[in-house]
């Protein structure tokens, strides 16, 4: 061991070939898994078919990219990691840490957020940035939201699935996670639409990898309520960030392990200043148009 560590240079590239080989081998893994397939599947037909004509705003259609390549992944990720773990004993004959193949793990999550991105794309073209449909958000604000509800969601949830695949047993765990995420956004949502003007309402709405940020309105026009779509971004890759450091955790040992413990407390220091941000900026009370 003190021998690797003296002389990283001439190790470097072996590892890099390794770590490049399971990353390869996990995204094959990945892009035939029937339930991302499915996902996939889904978000393509939907994006294909295009919006009802009768949409009143974005938030009747962004939700399905956070479903499918978020949430579907996420359990996709899980189960994926679930059996990399139980064929661990087979592939530690390569001198690769448990760390360095949760890394690889991750790396696959950019499939599904390159799905995330052409999705985003589809969406734009299908609905303009400058449709009346995003509200009174501005142009900026408009492509943080759709950011925040399409591409992000479908990096954050695979990410969760490999976390939880590396710490939980239970095989029904990333399906019950993904129906207490779900709960929990609608619960928040429907006190939203009552409590528009609410500060700790904003907060429990945004204290989530999802959020709504518009809800059309029985008097007409699109209500955008409080809350900056742009901090939310922040506190969505703190997220992100913190599932992949909580995945490297497992198997970590030595100085390794306190960094990435040090790592952590400072990932959830700005997550929480970028929720508290995100929850106090943009629009202070909600807004019509």
């Amino acid at each position: 061991m003190t021998a690797t560590l003296a002389f990283g240079p001439p190790a470097t590239a072996p590892g890099r070939a390794t770590f490049t080989a399971l990353a390869i081998r996990e995204t094959r893994r990945l892009v035939l898994n029937p339930v991302f397939l499915i996902a996939v599947a889904f978000i393509a037909f939907a994006l294909w078919a295009g919006p009802d004509t009768g949409q009143t705003e974005i938030d009747t259609a962004n939700p399905y990219p956070a479903i499918f390549l978020g949430g579907f992944g996420m359990m996709a990720m899980y189960w994926l990691t679930r059996s990399m773990r139980a064929s661990e004993p087979v592939v530690g004959v390569t001198p690769v840490t448990q760390p360095a193949r949760t890394a690889a793990l991750c790396a696959v999550a950019l499939v599904p957020f390159a799905c995330g991105c052409l999705a985003l794309l589809r969406f734009v073209q299908l609905i303009p940035v400058s449709s009346p449909l995003y509200g009174p958000f501005s142009p900026s604000a408009r492509v943080a939201v759709l950011v925040g509800q399409i591409v992000i969601p479908a990096l954050g949830g695979p990410l969760l699935g490999v976390a939880l695949g590396r710490w939980v047993r239970f095989p029904g765990a990333a399906f019950v996670l993904f129906l207490v995420l779900y709960g929990w956004v609608s619960l928040v949502t429907i006190l939203s639409m009552s409590h528009a003007n609410s500060a700790l309402v904003a907060v429990l709405r945004l204290f989530a990898p999802f959020a709504f940020f518009t809800l059309h309105s029985d008097a007409g026009g699109v209500t955008a309520w409080r809350g900056s779509p742009w901090f939310f971004i922040g506190w969505q890759l703190a997220l992100c960030a913190i599932a992949v450091l909580v995945a490297l955790l497992r198997g970590a040992e030595g100085r390794v392990r306190s960094r990435i413990i040090r790592a952590l407390g400072i990932a959830a220091v700005a997550a929480v200043i970028l929720l508290v941000l995100a929850a106090t900026g943009g629009f202070t009370h909600a807004v019509t148009a």
